[in-house]
């Protein structure tokens, strides 16, 4: 990757936009167009910045998609985990920029209608060159609804590319394309192997922003339930904190609704982390298994049984 800039450790709410930046080595405050701070102070502005909804002749030029990796990003907490994340990898913060909300797709003006006549005809040459018009559309759909464009800019000599996409996809993106000068790639954002990604939609039971309830093909008791982000990562340990309050909220609906129709006795609640913990689906799900009175001799110890040998600490030796 390129050499990367410095990288700031404060971070600053912007209340208007609900947005986070950071800027580095803070020096004087200063304004950003557009975004009015929390409390009606200035954020304090440094060498670089990653920037938010840029005016697109910013700096005597014209914004082109163009040698770019973008993605969707749903959050707060996304946007500032994927900016950190690029910027460890040593993206430097100037060639990321976010475009967010409504502001934002005025700013990033995918169909020329907002900024003038040159800014018209790049936008339609891209369109007719890349083919992107549905992809526009997609994207400018979702920046109204509130979503983020992040835009990286990547170097066509180094990998910088591979690295920003890997980036995107391992967090929280979708809609990931790379715009290049005759055309653009669609890169899903999701393993397309998953069974958990390619679940049918009949089968779900419940849903949030974040994640969903399905109960188990293979139940080990009546109302075993799953409860697994929407986003594809293996570990709970990579989730965000909003996607384990989702997965909370919807083990808790799972449970009302087993209490309901099933009323069992108990609960085992548990996380498969990794293949030498028996996950066999690299996709994140938590069991929500019911249990009855009887269903087993003795249950004792509960999930120490996953290592039978070891599980009984408290009979004579």
């Amino acid at each position: 990757m390129g050499a990367g800039r410095p990288r700031a450790e404060e971070i600053y709410l912007f209340e208007d936009e609900s947005w986070y930046i950071r800027a580095a080595n803070p020096g004087a405050k200063t304004e950003i167009p557009g975004i009015t701070p929390a409390g009606g102070e200035s954020c304090l502005h440094g060498e670089t910045m990653a920037r938010i909804n840029p005016d697109p002749y910013a700096g005597g030029h014209l914004f082109a998609l163009v040698n770019r990796v973008t993605g969707l990003l749903d959050s707060e907490e996304e946007v500032k985990a994927t900016v950190r994340a690029l910027e460890a990898d040593g993206v430097a913060t100037d060639d990321i920029d976010l475009f967010t909300g409504e502001q934002g797709a005025r700013c990033l003006d995918l169909f020329g209608r907002e900024h003038g006549r040159a800014l018209r005809l790049l936008r339609t040459l891209e369109a007719a060159v890349g083919g992107e018009g549905e992809t526009n559309h997609r994207i400018d759909a979702a920046l109204h609804n509130g979503a983020t464009l992040l835009c990286v800019k990547v170097h066509k000599k180094t990998n910088e590319k591979a690295h920003a996409l890997g980036i995107l996809k391992a967090l929280h993106a979708h809609e990931i394309h790379y715009w290049g000068t005759w055309g653009f790639e669609d890169v899903p954002s999701s393993d397309s192997s998953c069974p958990i990604c390619t679940l049918a939609p009949e089968r779900i039971l419940g849903e949030n922003e974040h994640a969903v309830w399905v109960l188990d093909l293979h139940p080990v008791s009546p109302g075993h339930s799953l409860v697994f982000p929407k986003r594809h990562v293996a570990s709970f340990f990579e989730t965000s904190p909003p996607e384990r309050d989702a997965i909370l909220s919807l083990l808790e609906r799972a449970r009302e609704y087993v209490n309901r129709h099933h009323s069992p006795d108990g609960y085992n609640i548990g996380i498969n982390e990794g293949p030498a913990a028996g996950q066999a689906v690299p996709h994140l799900h938590v069991h929500l298994i019911p249990r009855f009175t009887g269903d087993r001799k003795n249950p004792r110890g509960g999930v120490r049984w996953v290592l039978p040998d070891k599980a009984d600490y408290w009979s004579p030796r």
